[in-house]
């Protein structure tokens, strides 16, 4: 199928103009869209095509396709065992560096660590520190590993849920970094955007907090320690109330100026 009868089908079935086809066009086969543009008789193979009318018609994401997406720079391979890495978690990761900075912290771990992007992008950065990182998806560490591997960092991967992999090492730990499911199970339910993306990365329960209300039981363990969280801009301040009790706890901008962190330092 040449790009001439691609746009013609698309543009009369979603009325989206061309230079939008073939912007999604040029994600997908991973081109310049100049390459289009200076050539309109090139030939579209099926599967592209079926790709881009997924995409366009359900929402499918163009990251499952490719199977990549750039972070920090890095580029990280995903599929449909992780969640997608979002902008937002970009800034957590540059908070997190520069406190690991400030405060000398020299072991860090990264729960739900899905893709990866979090832990490897830190070690990334900061060579000399101890990171380790853990998922309940034995399928979301397989995709992490490889990860790690590609960009060239060592770092421990563990299969477990929330501090449970870490309990008999929790000591040495001086921060616990997290992109925790927090999305409200009712949205997620309804968000037809979010469907292909893994529930178990998306799903936080009915109130989007069941992961601050499981870690907030490890108090105990936690009050030495620095806890950096993401979580969302409209239960922000639930979440820190539900996190109160592990020490003095801020809440963080994004770069897009909403509540969108968690910081709790040692409450000494």
């Amino acid at each position: 199928m040449k790009i001439t009868d691609l746009v013609g089908k698309i543009q009369g079935e979603f009325k989206i103009s061309p230079f939008r086809i073939l912007k999604i066009l040029s994600k997908i086969e991973d081109k310049d869209i100049s390459f289009y543009l200076k050539d309109w008789e090139v030939e579209i193979s099926e599967q592209t095509f079926y790709f881009l009318v997924k995409h366009l018609k359900e929402g499918y994401p163009i990251e499952y396709i490719t199977k990549k997406v750039s972070f920090l720079g890095n580029e990280f391979f995903v599929n449909e065992n992780v969640l997608i890495p979002r902008i937002e978690t970009e800034d957590l990761v540059i908070l997190a560096i520069n406190l690991i900075k400030n405060k000398d912290i020299k072991n860090v771990i990264d729960i739900g660590t899905g893709s990866g992007v979090i832990a490897i992008s830190i070690k990334k950065q900061l060579p000399k520190i101890k990171v380790r990182a853990s998922d309940i998806s034995e399928d979301a560490i397989k995709v992490a590993q490889y990860n790690a591997e590609k960009l060239g960092v060592n770092i421990g991967f563990k299969i477990g849920d929330c501090l449970d992999p870490f309990l008999e090492e929790i000591d040495e730990v001086q921060l616990i970094i997290s992109n925790p499911p927090y999305v409200e199970t009712s949205f997620v339910e309804k968000n037809r955007f979010l469907s292909y993306e893994p529930r178990i990365s998306l799903d936080g329960g009915y109130d989007g907090q069941s992961f601050f209300k499981k870690i907030s039981n490890y108090s105990h363990l936690l009050k030495s320690k620095y806890l950096l969280f993401e979580t969302s801009e409209f239960t922000v301040r639930k979440t820190a109330e539900i996190l109160s009790a592990l020490g003095k706890v801020q809440i963080l901008p994004d770069s897009f100026k909403k509540e969108r962190f968690i910081f709790i330092s040692p409450d000494y």
